[in-house]
């Protein structure tokens, strides 16, 4: 490595993969990330890969014992609770003070990605692209707030909930749930629908936590 730049992306493209497999579940939670591996899976060296842990930790997907290997970070059921109600605050919020209606080229733009994301679900594209223009659909939503601030706790919880997530991301099931509802979304919004907004924007994250809730054999939640 000669140059910081070179450094910086390597260390990004270790954490983008490592969180790609966390998301879709080819890691699992408790799994060891041991380094040795990590640097020959790589081809990067040591303290590339304690920065990627690193960062990985500071987004909540993975976790570092003192003296011992980072793993992949599972959730205890109140971590879950915690962050889904933190979620839904934060979520309704932004749909409450969304000025409405939106301008036009601004929902223009939302529709265009939901279209992408949609063929690219339909398709059976590869499941990076999918969870890549999911991401991308709700950064434009919730940009439609107009608080950077709002917005910028709302992507935080969101990662932290990719583990959760990761249960049934790509389940076809839950992908055609998805599009219906990022349309319903759009129709919200287009009606100035407030109220179905922000029911709808707090209902569409329910579906991964509570395959998670029910194979961690909790009780189902309501809220």
């Amino acid at each position: 490595m000669t140059s910081a730049q070179t450094v910086s992306a390597s260390v990004n493209d270790v954490v983008e993969h490592i969180e790609s497999d966390i998301i879709f579940g080819r890691l699992r939670p408790n799994q060891e990330l041991i380094e040795d591996a990590l640097m020959a899976r790589f081809e990067a060296k040591r303290h590339v890969v304690r920065s990627a842990l690193r960062e990985l930790t500071v987004r909540r997907l993975v976790t570092k014992p003192r003296s011992r290997s980072a793993r992949v970070k599972d959730f205890t059921a109140q971590e879950v609770r915690e962050i889904y109600h933190m979620r839904a605050l934060l979520q309704r919020d932004a749909a409450h003070i969304m000025p409405l209606p939106v301008r036009a080229q601004d929902l223009a733009a939302l529709k265009e990605i939901h279209v992408r994301h949609a063929a690219a679900a339909t398709v059976g594209a590869n499941t990076d692209l999918i969870h890549q223009l999911n991401d991308e659909f709700h950064d434009a939503l919730f940009d439609l707030c107009q608080n950077t601030e709002l917005c910028k706790a709302i992507r935080f919880y969101t990662e932290a909930s990719n583990p959760i997530r990761s249960y049934g991301i790509a389940e076809r099931k839950w992908l055609l749930q998805a599009m219906q509802d990022h349309a319903a979304m759009i129709a919200a919004i287009e009606h100035q629908d407030r109220a179905t907004l922000e029911t709808l924007v707090v209902e569409h994250m329910q579906p991964t936590r509570r395959l998670w809730e029910a194979r961690h054999g909790e009780p189902i939640s309501h809220d």
